[in-house]
C-alpha cells in the first residue's frame, strides 16, 4: 500500500442476511437490496448536473418515510447515467445490527459500481444471487446460478473504487497511526494550496480586468441585485412549469375510455380548466376520480363534453 492508499480492511459483500461480526476491519460492499437503480438518458453530460436530476428520476417510485440521497455515473460508450438512490439511515440501520461497535467500517460501496465487470449470475447465499441484466446488477433468486459461483470468489480481485458512500455515524474509527496518516496529508495539502494561493493573488490584478472586460463585452449584469432579479425572474418560470407538470402528472392517473379524450387542458398558478369528450354516464365516475387529485369547484356536461374547474 502507497502513502496515499487509503485502509480497506476486509472487503465483504454486505445484505440483510450477513452474518454478525464481532470484530474486524471491513470494507463493505453493499447488495442491491439496499438501494435503486436505474439507467437513464439526461439533458446534460457532467455527473455534477445530472446528480441535480436525480430525484426527478425515481420521482413517485421510492417509498415514503425516508430521506434519500443520490450517486450518478456516466456511462460514455452508452451515452447514459447509472443513477442510484439510498437512504444513509436504511443502511445504518442493518450495519448498526450485523456490526459490534468492535467493528471498524472503512468503506461503504455499491456493488453496481465495485462489481460492474461481473456478466453471469452467481450465487450471494443459499436463496438469493446476484445477476447484470443489460448492465444494472440486480438481486435474483439463486434458480439463475447454473455453477458453484460464489460472490466472495471475485472480492479478492475488487480494487475498491472512489465511490464510496459517506454515513456520519460509521466515520473510520482507525488507531493512531491512521490518524498521523491523515494529518500529514492534511498538511501536504496546506502547504501546496498556499503555493496556489500566492501565485493566483499574484495574477488577482489581471483576472480582474478580465472580468470587466467580458462584462462589458457581453453585456453582462453588474451587480448582485440585477442577477439577483434574473435569478428569481427564472426561479418563477421554473415553478410555473413545476405546478404545470405535476398536474399533469396527476391527470395522467385518470383513466379515460377509448373512446374518451382531453379536448383542452388549461393550468395556472392555483387552478386548472379540463373539457372531456365523454358520454353523459361517466360525468359522475370521472368527476369522482378527479376528486382523488384535485378540489374540484364546478363540474358540468353540456353537448359530450365534461368541463371541469379545480384547485391544484
Amino acid at each position: 500500500m502507497s502513502f496515499f492508499d487509503r485502509p480497506t480492511g476486509k472487503i465483504l459483500f454486505f445484505t440483510k442476511n450477513s452474518p454478525k461480526y464481532f470484530t474486524g476491519d471491513y470494507s463493505l460492499i453493499l447488495s442491491p437490496q439496499f438501494y435503486w437503480v436505474k439507467r437513464v438518458k439526461l439533458p446534460v453530460k457532467s455527473e455534477y448536473r445530472a446528480k441535480k436530476l436525480a430525484p426527478s428520476v425515481f420521482e413517485g417510485s421510492l417509498p415514503e418515510g425516508e430521506q434519500y440521497f443520490y450517486d450518478v455515473k456516466y456511462e460514455k460508450d452508452k451515452d447514459s447515467f447509472i443513477v442510484i438512490a439510498y437512504s444513509k439511515e436504511y443502511i445504518y440501520k442493518f450495519i448498526r445490527e450485523k456490526m459490534s461497535p468492535k467493528t471498524k467500517i472503512r468503506g461503504i460501496y455499491f456493488a453496481q459500481y465495485e462489481l460492474k465487470d461481473l456478466k453471469t449470475c452467481i450465487a450471494i447465499d443459499e436463496d438469493i444471487s446476484l445477476g447484470n441484466v443489460d448492465g444494472l446488477l440486480i438481486q435474483v433468486p439463486s434458480a439463475c446460478v447454473h455453477s458453484d459461483d460464489n460472490v466472495r470468489k471475485y472480492l479478492p480481485k475488487v480494487k475498491l473504487s472512489s465511490k464510496r458512500i459517506k454515513i456520519e455515524n460509521l466515520e473510520d474509527s482507525g488507531d493512531i497511526g491512521s490518524y498521523i496518516y491523515y494529518f500529514v496529508f492534511l498538511a501536504l495539502i496546506l502547504v501546496s494550496q498556499l503555493f496556489v494561493y500566492f501565485a493566483y493573488s499574484h495574477d488577482l490584478s489581471k483576472y480582474d480586468i478580465l472580468k470587466q472586460s467580458l462584462l462589458v463585452k457581453y453585456n453582462l449584469p453588474k451587480t448582485s441585485f440585477q442577477l439577483n432579479s434574473i435569478k428569481k425572474s427564472l426561479q418563477k418560470e421554473f415553478d410555473e412549469q413545476k405546478t404545470i407538470k405535476n398536474a399533469l402528472l396527476k391527470l395522467d392517473k385518470i383513466r379515460l375510455l377509448k373512446d374518451e379524450k382531453y379536448i383542452d387542458i388549461e393550468v395556472q398558478k392555483t387552478s386548472t380548466v379540463v373539457h372531456i369528450k365523454t358520454k353523459q354516464n361517466r360525468e359522475n365516475f370521472l368527476t369522482k376520480e378527479f376528486k382523488k387529485y384535485f378540489s374540484v369547484t364546478s363540474s358540468s356536461f353540456a353537448d359530450g363534453i365534461l368541463s371541469i374547474e379545480a384547485n391544484l
